[in-house]
Order: structure tokens, then C-alpha cells, then sequence
């Protein structure tokens, strides 16, 4: 598992690592349990996702990831990326490349890239880039700029997976717990009917409104109910899409 602190070490190893090949600047948007581990909100996990803006991008990451030159020796020494192909995630979750850094002292350091879209339904809008900041621990970052999504934006990615993932199970029910301002999560929505397509769209809704029915069950069971998360399930539903 990958702590907090293995994940503020590794990214500044890469980003001292840019620095001695010139590269350009790579804005890099961390999601999913990366984000939650770097806020406290979980201890580790398993691997780290990303998404960056485009193409140009991902080849511009990936030459500083994969690089085995020893000229670009960090204090960590040299820090090399390997290209996995044919891993799972390519398939079930759409992600662009999977990296993997080999550590025999460590576990290995997984890293899922996705370009603009994640699993092929919730893309990185300008309103998502806009609530992103740059953690203290990133700051003094040169050539990585390392942004962490808003909790609203972590729900809604983790919203839109399959219910038999059941870490993101867990995890919204984390966001519950911290508070998510469902209203944001309601017009980031309408900013991904813009951006992804009416027909994208309401399959991405229909999953989300499957797995929030599904979250609403478990409180329940557990005793407890969410007034905000009933509203937010209502809101879901009545949705402009097409219903059987």
C-alpha cells in the first residue's frame, strides 16, 4: 500500500527528475484514494490515479517517467517508470497507461494516467480544475504541478464505478461522513452534460443514481439517513434523461 508520505516523496523524486531533463511543465490532477491518503482522509492505497489535460501532456509525463538515463540521477537515484501494458485497469476503467515503479525494498508504486476522462465517463472540466489546489506538500514543486481535486469531484468520480468495487463503497461513505456539498456535485453534473454528450451522459447518470440508491441502503441498514444524500438521490432521478 502506498502511505501519504511515500506518495509526497515519490512525486518529488519525479519532479527533481524533470527539472534535470528542461522538461515543461505537467499539470497533474490526483483523484481517487492518492487524494484521500494525501488529506489524512485514508491511510494508503493501493495505487495512485491521475489525470492530466491532454495528449501532449501524457508524452511529456510519460518521457520523464520512463527515462532510464543515469544523467538524470535524483537524490534518490535513479528513478525509472515501466510502461505496463494489458493490466486490468486498461480495460475496466479506460486508463490511457498504467505505469509501475519496481522497488524490491518497498512496494512497488502503481501509478493509473488518464487523459481529460476517466473511465470513459467523467471528464476533468475547467469548474473541476478551477476547485483543485496545490497541497503545502506541492508547492515548492518545479515542473510537477500536483493538484488535488475537490471532495465534491472524488464523489462524484467514485459515484460513476461499478457497486462491486467495494473500496469506492467505502470511500463515499468517508466523503459522507466528512461532508460533501451536494449542491457543487449537482452542478458539476450539468457541467458534464455540456462536456461529455447527451448520451454518455445518461448512462453516467444512471450509474450514479444506481450506486447512490445503493449507499442510501447501507446507512439504513446501519440506522442512519442523510436528509442531504436522500435530496441528492431525488435530484439524480429527476435528471433529464431517458428513462425505461
Amino acid at each position: 500500500m502506498i502511505t501519504r508520505e511515500r506518495l509526497i516523496r515519490e512525486f518529488a523524486l519525479l519532479d527533481e527528475k524533470a527539472q534535470l531533463m528542461g522538461s515543461p511543465e505537467i499539470g497533474v490532477y490526483l483523484i481517487g484514494g492518492g487524494n484521500l491518503a494525501l488529506r489524512g482522509v485514508k491511510p494508503a492505497t493501493a495505487d495512485v490515479d491521475v489525470v492530466l489535460r491532454n495528449y501532449r501532456s501524457l508524452k511529456v509525463f510519460e518521457e520523464v517517467l520512463t527515462n532510464p538515463s543515469p544523467e538524470f540521477r535524483t537524490s534518490g537515484g535513479v528513478v525509472v517508470y515501466l510502461k505496463v501494458f494489458g493490466h486490468e485497469y486498461e480495460e475496466k476503467l479506460g486508463a490511457d497507461a498504467i505505469y509501475q515503479k519496481i522497488d524490491p525494498e518497498r512496494e512497488n508504486f502503481n501509478l493509473d494516467v488518464f487523459v481529460k476522462r476517466v473511465m470513459g465517463g467523467v471528464q476533468l472540466t475547467e469548474s473541476m480544475m478551477r476547485r483543485a489546489l496545490v497541497p503545502g506538500e506541492f508547492r515548492d514543486l518545479e515542473k510537477l504541478k500536483v493538484h488535488l481535486v475537490s471532495l465534491e469531484d472524488i464523489f462524484l468520480f467514485k459515484g460513476v464505478t461499478s457497486l462491486g468495487r467495494s473500496k469506492d463503497v467505502d470511500d463515499l461513505l468517508r466523503l459522507l461522513e466528512l461532508g460533501v456539498d451536494f449542491n457543487v456535485v449537482l452542478e458539476e453534473l450539468k457541467a458534464q452534460r455540456d462536456a461529455i454528450g447527451f448520451e454518455s451522459f445518461e448512462r453516467l447518470a444512471g450509474v450514479l443514481y444506481e450506486k447512490m440508491v445503493g449507499i442510501r441502503g447501507i446507512l439504513r441498514a446501519r440506522g442512519l439517513r442523510s436528509p442531504g444524500l436522500d435530496r441528492f438521490v431525488d435530484s439524480v432521478y429527476n435528471l433529464p434523461v431517458k428513462r425505461k
